[in-house]
């Protein structure tokens, strides 16, 4: 992943200023060219600082000698020399000041995207808590429905058993019904006959 280099704006008359002016009369539109890549080259490092150990680096870049490179680096007010662990580096005040409108609009992109995660998070949060009482009202309407079958499978059983119950009862009574009929058919029949003899 490329880091993001960050952008910045110099004044539109930052060749009137006297230093400037002074830089383009002592080493042409070449110096000020040269000013102005070693800004962006700032811009991009770590922190706004780079070694003066390794300006032969940047010379070979720009094509210019490491003499015409420290001298514009340390005649024209453009860059501070300060010294550190890592030896002697160049910074540029100047430039951090035009820098600071892209790190303010850095800072509210990054708060603004914060502010959003943690609202997309909360409304998440949300969403999961309601499906989760949904899903947990969902399970006791499914434990209930179970629980309804059972019982509605106990009652069709007991209606079965009662139901095969009464049917052979009335199969029962049915046939005593037909035994007691015959019985006084035949009473009957029996009677006829005594009658006649």
């Amino acid at each position: 992943m490329s880091k993001t280099v960050p952008n910045f704006l110099f004044p539109t008359n930052f060749r009137n200023g006297k230093n400037i002016k002074r830089l383009i009369k002592d080493f042409n539109v070449q110096g000020y060219g040269v000013a102005v890549y070693l800004l962006e080259t700032l811009a991009e490092s770590d922190g706004h600082k780079y070694p003066l150990s390794d300006v032969d680096l940047l010379a070979d870049e720009m094509k210019v000698s490491v003499p015409v490179i420290k001298t514009i680096i340390t005649s024209y007010g453009l860059f501070e020399l300060i010294e550190n662990e890592e030896g002697i580096i160049f910074i540029s005040s100047k430039l951090n000041k035009w820098l600071e409108p892209y790190y303010t609009k850095v800072e509210k992109l990054s708060r603004a995207g914060k502010i959003s995660a943690l609202k997309k998070k909360k409304e998440q949060e949300k969403q999961l808590k309601e499906l989760s009482q949904l899903d947990s009202s969902q399970h006791m309407l499914n434990t209930c429905a179970t629980i309804n079958k059972l019982i509605n499978k106990s009652i069709n059983k007991n209606v079965d058993n009662e139901s095969e119950f009464w049917r052979e009862w009335n199969e029962t009574e049915i046939k005593k019904g037909m035994r007691i009929s015959k019985l006084e058919d035949l009473n009957l029949a029996n009677r006829d006959n005594q009658v006649k003899i």
